[in-house]
């Protein structure tokens, strides 16, 4: 496959990789030898059939790639020579790509935020973290267990050196300057079963990765540009880890403000706010 690209190509079948048709390649090639010819003159030169000649010139000069002269004894025609020519398709062909990458870009990134990508590994998924960390401009909030925090303290102490204003969310005290560590204890039930990779992250409000554990050697992800997956995960990161608080403070009253058939979804907090 790759010599197939590299080789170098005869006249004929590069011209047919920029368009043209065969009968107008070998017609281009004649002029080039030859020039100014009538048709009738051309079709010997050229090969190509008399039947067909005229309509070949007549794509050429619409092409940019021919000129006709009117002379004594009727029409004759000259090629555009070749360097004009090719440096003309050149400037077509970068202005095209130009504007492809334009439109082509925005059509992809208003198709992303339709989907949710999932990552499988968990090399793969602390590598998305990492290069997302990397990538943040303006905030980062992340929720993880200390065990996850090692492994991507080094992404986030970089994103702090660049003035990211970075926002964490664990279970226990972790060491981070210039962060803010939002610490809050987890009932024993709720540790459990969140050991190992519990991972949630929003970074500048535009994309969201949220991972999980599922066994010692595997693990699993998924990422969004979706706004409002995104909003979704941003808002339980600076909410949800405040409900034991604000439970704590209401006391007995929680129970009658929240209905009974929701009090399974605080279970957490109410477990929680018992330690506040």
């Amino acid at each position: 496959m790759v010599a197939n690209r590299t080789r170098a190509l005869d006249p004929i079948e590069g011209l047919t990789h920029l368009g043209f048709s065969e009968y107008e390649a070998k017609a281009y090639l004649a002029l080039l030898r030859q020039s100014p010819i009538t048709g009738y003159q051309l079709s010997k030169l050229s090969g190509v059939p008399r039947s067909m000649i005229y309509e070949v010139l007549g794509k050429l000069t619409a092409r940019g790639a021919a000129m006709t002269l009117r002379a004594e004894g009727g029409i004759k025609y000259a090629p555009t020579p070749a360097e004009d020519f090719l440096d003309q398709l050149q400037r077509e062909h970068d202005q095209l790509v130009a504007t492809l990458k334009q439109d082509l870009s925005q059509i992809n990134a208003a198709s992303d935020l339709d989907y949710v990508w999932s990552i499988e590994g968990h090399g793969n998924v602390m590598a998305k973290a990492e290069e997302m960390i990397a990538q943040a401009n303006n905030r980062i909030c992340i929720a993880l267990l200390p065990v996850t925090f090692q492994v991507l303290r080094p992404a986030l102490e970089a994103a702090v050196a660049r003035d990211v204003r970075v926002v964490v969310y664990t279970t226990g005290n972790l060491d981070l300057p210039g962060a803010r560590v939002v610490a809050s204890s987890m009932p024993e039930r709720a540790s459990v079963e969140l050991k190992g990779l519990w991972l949630i992250m929003v970074i500048d409000g535009e994309e969201a990765l949220i991972g999980e554990l599922l066994t010692q050697n595997q693990a699993r992800a998924s990422w969004t540009g979706s706004p409002l997956f995104v909003f979704v995960a941003e808002h339980h990161l600076r909410t949800d880890l405040y409900l034991p608080r604000v439970l704590a403070l209401l006391g007995d009253r929680a129970l009658d403000i929240i209905q009974e058939e929701d009090q399974d979804l605080f279970a957490y907090a109410f477990e929680s706010r018992l330690e506040h």
